[in-house]
């Protein structure tokens, strides 16, 4: 119990201490969003179709963010999972996103993600 204590105070310094992270992807995409104060908020973000964040982590050298679509809310609008690299700092890993309007139309590209205190 202690060191999970510990644990969640090494760890929640960083996110919180963070206040911005700018994504890009190809296409010249670029996603830019601000971390919540809180563990347990969630980010907004902007993007093609009005989205809401469900799922989001930015601890322990991770970040996961889940978009739902706003009026669909079983359709997953945007997915992204990276990992700090230790040379850069940047997050790099894979960005999933649905740009269909009635349809479904994937897009699994690389992503970076840069953090801005």
């Amino acid at each position: 119990m202690t060191i999970g204590i510990i644990l969640l105070a090494i760890t929640q310094p960083n996110a919180a201490s963070a206040k911005s992270v700018t994504c890009l992807y190809p296409k010249d995409q670029k996603l830019v969003f601000e971390v919540p104060k809180k563990l347990t908020d969630l980010p907004s973000i902007d993007f093609d179709y009005p989205t809401r964040v469900t799922e989001f982590s930015f601890r322990d050298g991770n970040l996961l963010l889940i978009a739902m679509d706003d009026a669909e809310r079983s359709r997953i609008r945007m997915v992204i999972s990276a990992q700090r690299d230790r040379a850069t700092g940047a997050y790099v890993g894979q960005i999933v996103t649905d740009t269909g309007g009635n349809q479904l139309m994937f897009d699994n590209n690389q992503v970076e993600c840069k953090v801005r205190d």
